[in-house]
């Protein structure tokens, strides 16, 4: 019987069909090519802006990434390669250049590729037949057994991975058969089209974590392009899954290589210039276009086919979000001349505040040009050859240069012909030509002008939306149109039933009808909006009574109207003022009461008492979700201050906001009271009878509790709640010691990315204070997560932004203007309000930003700041050392051009270190410097030089014990036994490794 096959497995089996094409004619079956395998990790966020020159983008790349492609094929380690030595020549002598052949470190004459495949050995071919024959029976589980050995015996064979994935997908484990099948493709790292395959596949079986898969198809592309650099699909691919994930840098910088790859390609422009939007450097993508628009136009339009209307429409819109109108009006109109084949017809220059070149007819405005000559050209090289799509853009444009050019606008809008309601209508051609017009006009407060182009599109429904009804509304109001208005604001309601300002101006209007019930249930209702509803998972008791509280609460604020007071679904209808007022006194008596037990009990608490620890926490569980139920404290917008609890006191908090809509809100509150009472004249400082700063200790010591109990989930949401509060947030020192019980939470639980994100507000509050930088460096030094955020592309983009920043406060005004715009990373304001700006370079922040890219492997970079720091501080010992360590590690990587001169440079820095330490007077300063130095000969395999060094290491140990001084200091005698018990074993001096080991090593 004839087997049959899943049709989940058909896919599989046509890669692996043509990834095993030719099985034994490549470099597949090479075991040092599988033994060299590199998994280069190169999806780091570079989101930085960088300039023209290729070297700035190398270093945000990191220079692990250009490892990547000799990294492919281990015979690129004994060539000369491209960096360090001229090509065609080795430490071997010179190899015969262009015949095939290159010196290598093993002689003369070797040849240049990857080795011939070894054949598979007779022990694999036939695990590999048991595995075939037992995958076409149907039995996977032997088949699996079958092919892992075979795997086990050769790892370097294709065939046997691309079995194993058949197998898992056989058995409907997708994951595995693609983790198979990504692992067998290694065998074959030159393999572009097998690579690519696996890209495809890794992403359509993406499922939810499409992240993690994006990433895996990036790795993919990026041993495409190692193999073939010119491959510019998979370029192409590249680009747009780092743009998908963010990483907007990275792709900027590969449709650059795109560019020079294709110069002047119209589609890899249309990309930069969106990418150049999103990160705010338009005058890039305007440089390309005018580089590959001088290209163009130095040929005829009919032999351009790639530069079309689109691209002109782009190239324009560029000019928008410069706000150079004019600029782009200009260009816009040089263009669509060109390629309408007037290109000559440069007469129309000189008409800067008209543009009668694109009108319909020659007749009234072109007539009256002296150069003009009607008939020159056809009628449709002038305004009927003129797209739509760029006569709006030109009416825009007009309508930003100011009053003067209205009409001018007008004219241009006319085109889309809005009054037309007959079958030729263009607005169904284009419905979103309309929709801009009518927001431009309405922007610029032509309201009678933006309904002629809003009314239409209420024929289209997938125009009809929340913003266009709202602007729709402002227009009718603004005309004086109210029913009209008010019908959009119910059609709001009824597509975002939770729309505020549409409920404050229905109150608005049936207010000025007179109607104050219609008018106080809108106003209610876009009160309650927004609030919080949190489940207290508490007892039915505690829960009916804290609901009845906030209930009680809500009605003695004003909340809750007396009009809807009859409403059965309100539990305290039928309460009198005075039965509410007596309800919420004991409920604030029980409280305090359970207060005063918590204080109680935190001594005990603090003791270790777990009995003490429950209690606490089970009372404070109760206390925190009341708290967290007062609407008073988490308002629509956290910056709203805290004035009181009454609603006249809510009304003046709104009072600072800039918001038209909150200032309507607090308006008709006022005109809709049903009640009034004394408005406070000082700001409460107790909820409950508790103080704030008590309420804040309990919810920063819960939420510090729960982190020891090893929820860190419920720990960050408890400080998440102090931070939105608006009685803390508009503190300084409440905020200050809620940041601290946030890193403190993060460092329980051993939680790096929540240190670094908390960390950076420090930085930014903080900003240009040297303690803030350091703490930064000693969070991340106090976390042991495997994972490490230090270094993350978000941590240094934020910090090189605070560099920026600081290097924008000590230029002159013409270099800021020229070179800068960083001015918005001033994040410290003094009490005026005024941003405040570095008073003297800070040498710890250039050095945290030196170490972020030393972590990263960009030695070079890092250098720069090392030497920028040192030019301040020279007798820094931390800044020699990091000078010395950057230089010796970058002599060990494959890209030193000098290594001798790189190690030479790196100890003349390390004893510059060296003899500061010596001069110092603390014993363990001095062995600090004994060992560093040690360690150094010790990396470059001197360890004649070294030892005494670690011996001199473990002499100052006692000295430091004579001293007394133990434990109070670091003591580097244990790590500088372990060296030296490595170097005697090593080197077979057994019985001295043994004493080390006896003395030193043992407890």
């Amino acid at each position: 019987m004839k087997p049959t096959l899943s049709p989940m497995t058909a896919p599989f089996l046509a890669l692996c069909m043509t990834l095993s094409q030719n099985f034994g004619n490549d470099d597949s079956n090479n075991p040092s090519v599988h033994a060299t395998t590199h998994y280069d990790n190169t999806s780091i966020d570079p989101d930085y802006h960088f300039q023209e020159d290729s070297s700035l983008s190398d270093e945000l790349l990191s220079e692990a990434e250009s490892d990547f492609q000799s990294l492919d094929n281990p015979l690129d380690a004994t060539r000369g390669g491209q960096r360090g030595r001229p090509r065609g020549r080795s430490r071997g002598g010179r190899g015969r250049v262009g015949q095939g052949f290159r010196g290598g470190r093993g002689g003369k004459g070797i040849k240049r590729g990857l080795r011939k495949p070894l054949e598979p050995s007779q022990e694999f071919k036939m695990l590999h037949s048991q595995a075939t024959m037992a995958f076409i029976d149907h039995d996977y589980a032997l088949a699996e057994d079958f092919v892992q050995q075979a795997i086990a015996i050769n790892p370097e064979m294709f065939s046997a991975h691309t079995l194993l994935s058949e197998i898992y997908m056989a058995r409907g484990d997708q994951n595995k058969a693609l983790t198979a099948l990504f692992h067998g493709v290694h065998t074959r790292p030159r393999d572009t089209q097998a690579w690519c395959k696996v890209a495809e596949l890794i992403l359509e079986r993406a499922g939810d974590d499409r992240s993690s898969a994006v990433r895996d198809a990036i790795y993919c592309y990026n041993r495409v392009i190692g193999a073939n650099p010119a491959h510019v699909e998979a370029r192409y691919r590249r680009a747009a899954l780092n743009r998908e994930i963010g990483n907007e840098g990275r792709a900027a910088y590969e449709y650059e290589r795109l560019l020079k790859q294709l110069p002047h390609d119209t589609t890899v422009l249309r990309h930069l210039a969106e990418i150049y939007i999103d990160l705010d450097e338009v005058e890039r993508a305007v440089r390309h276009y005018e580089d590959s628009i001088s290209h163009y136009q130095s040929i005829e339009p009919y032999e351009v086919a790639s530069f079309t209307w689109s691209d002109v429409n782009i190239y324009a819109e560029l000019f928008s979000y410069l706000g150079q109108f004019n600029k782009g009006i200009s260009m816009l109109k040089s263009l669509s001349r060109w390629l309408l084949g007037r290109r000559k017809d440069d007469i129309w220059d000189n008409f800067e505040d008209d543009d009668r070149e694109f009108d319909a007819d020659d007749l009234p405005r072109r007539t009256v040009v002296q150069k003009f000559t009607s008939g020159k050209y056809e009628p449709s090289a002038y305004g009927k050859g003129l797209p739509l799509e760029l006569r709006v853009k030109l009416g825009v444009f007009r309508l930003q240069l100011g009053a003067d050019h209205v009409e001018e606008a007008m004219g241009h809008f006319g085109w889309l012909d809005p009054e037309n309601n007959r079958f030729e209508t263009r607005l169904f051609d284009y419905p979103d030509l309309f929709r801009e017009v009518g927001d431009a006009l309405h922007l610029h407060n032509h309201h009678s002008q933006a309904l002629r182009f809003y009314q239409p599109l209420q024929q289209i429904d997938e125009y009809v939306d929340v913003s266009y009804l709202t602007n729709m509304a402002s227009c009718y109001r603004e005309q004086g149109l109210t029913s009209e208005a008010e019908d959009c604001y119910k059609t709001i309601l009824d597509i975002d039933a939770s729309n505020v300002e549409a409920r404050i101006q229905l109150a608005n209007r049936y207010e000025d009808l007179g109607m104050p019930e219609r008018a106080s249930m809108y106003i209610n209702d876009a009160l309650s909006i927004g609030t919080q509803e949190q489940d207290l998972q508490n007892t039915v008791e505690a829960s009916v009574q804290i609901a009845s509280i906030a209930v009680t609460k809500l009605s003695a604020t004003g909340a809750i109207s007396k009009v809807l007071a009859p409403r059965s679904t309100r539990q305290t209808a039928g309460k009198s003022l005075s039965d509410k007022e007596a309800c919420e006194k004991a409920q604030d008596e029980r409280f305090q009461i359970m207060f005063v037990q918590m204080r109680g009990l935190k001594v005990q608490l603090r003791a270790g008492n777990e009995n003490a620890k429950v209690d606490w926490m089970r009372t404070a569980k109760v206390l925190i979700a009341d708290f967290r139920n007062n609407r008073v404290f988490f308002p629509f917008d956290k910056y709203m201050k805290f004035y009181g609890y009454t609603k006249e006191a809510r009304a003046k908090s709104s009072r600072s906001k800039a918001s038209q809509v909150m200032e309507d809100k607090r308006m008709m509150a006022q005109h809709i009271q049903m009640s009034s009472g004394d408005f406070a004249t000082t700001v409460p400082t107790t909820y409950r009878g508790i103080a704030f700063h008590d309420w804040l200790d309990i919810l920063l010591e819960y939420a510090v509790l729960l982190a020891c109990a090893g929820r860190s989930g419920p720990a960050y949401e408890i400080v998440s709640v102090a931070s939105d509060a608006n009685i803390f947030y508009h503190s300084t020192e409440s905020m200050f010691l809620i940041h601290v019980s946030w890193f403190t939470c993060a460092l329980i639980s051993n939680d790096q990315e929540t240190l670094c994100n908390v960390s950076r507000y420090f930085m930014k509050e903080y900003q240009f204070i040297t303690d803030s930088y350091r703490l930064y460096s000693s969070l991340n030094r106090l976390c042991d997560d495997l994972t490490s955020c230090y270094n993350s592309g978000p941590s240094q983009k934020f910090i090189l932004r605070q560099v920026k920043a600081m290097d924008f406060s000590f230029m002159g005004e013409n270099r800021r203007k020229r070179l800068y715009q960083e001015r918005a990373s001033y994040t410290t304001k003094d009490e005026l309000g005024n941003p405040l700006q570095a008073q003297d370079l800070d040498v710890g922040l250039i050095m945290l930003y030196g170490h972020i890219l030393y972590a990263g492997t960009s030695y070079s970079y890092a250098l720069n700041y090392f030497f920028r720091a040192y030019a301040v501080d020279p007798m820094n010992p931390m800044i020699n050392l990091s000078l010395a360590l950057g230089y010796i590690h970058y002599a060990l990587k494959r890209q030193s051009e000098n290594r001798h001169y790189h190690i030479t440079q790196g100890f003349a820095f390390l004893f510059a270190y060296y003899e500061i330490r010596q001069n110092s007077n603390i014993p363990s300063e001095r062995q600090e410097g004994e060992f560093n130095v040690g360690r150094a000969y010790h990396m470059l395999g001197l360890v004649h030089l070294a030892i005494p060094y670690y011996e001199r290491c473990l002499a100052l140990s006692g000295v430091i014990n004579r001293a007394g001084i133990q434990g109070t200091l670091e003591d580097f005698a244990s790590d500088a036994a372990f060296a030296l018990q490595g170097i005697w074993a090593a080197s077979g001096q057994r019985e001295l490794a043994r004493a080390v080991t006896e003395e030193w090593l043992t407890l």
